[in-house]
């Protein structure tokens, strides 16, 4: 693959102008469009088209951080309801301590991503409701209490109760995440 970027790379500066050399080459500059031109023929050489574009698409880059901790369970809502799960992902800091509602705990963003998928297939909705927070600095203890909605396999509706300790925290983008998100109880 680094061959194919390299020969395309070079075959879009020297066909570029007339430049003839490597250091014209250099002095030239890539423009966005060729790189971009450079990365396809990359991935497509690579037999990596239709994997890298699904990656690029569902980046968390796409997903906008959530800012305002009084919003956070508001995009968690949101995100879980339509089932996004790189919108989910997201919410978690890749290292994050995640217990699922059935007490099991699962370490890293990876876990979580396997949960949610799962949950996912049932069609859940959830309504979180008595939310609060308590914030030191750039971390915060949260609590709430939840209902859930969802079809079994054999098609019988179920409802669910429970709610959710958590702690998140500011990270460098300003978004807040889970750092630890216990979801198989709830405080009072």
């Amino acid at each position: 693959m680094i061959a194919s970027i390299h020969k395309t790379w070079r075959a879009t500066l020297f066909g570029k102008a007339g430049v003839a050399d490597s250091t014209a080459a250099q002095e030239s500059g890539l423009t966005r469009s060729d790189f971009l031109r450079v990365a396809a023929a990359g991935f497509l050489s690579a037999g990596l088209g239709m994997t890298a574009g699904r990656a690029f698409a569902a980046s968390p880059a796409s997903t906008a951080p959530v800012t305002d901790l009084n919003k956070f369970y508001d995009a968690w809502q949101e995100r879980f309801n339509a089932a996004d799960i790189e919108g989910m992902v997201d919410l978690y800091v890749s290292d994050v301590t995640y217990i699922n509602p059935d007490g099991k705990e699962l370490i890293g963003s990876s876990g979580v991503r396997t949960d949610f998928l799962g949950l996912f297939e049932l069609k859940p909705k959830i309504d979180i409701h008595d939310r609060k927070h308590a914030v030191y600095q750039d971390t915060a203890l949260t609590t709430n209490h939840w209902k859930l909605e969802l079809t079994n396999p054999d098609g019988v509706k179920q409802e669910l109760t429970g709610g959710g300790i958590e702690i998140v925290r500011r990270q460098a983008d300003g978004g807040w995440r889970y750092i630890i998100d216990d979801a198989s109880r709830s405080a009072s």
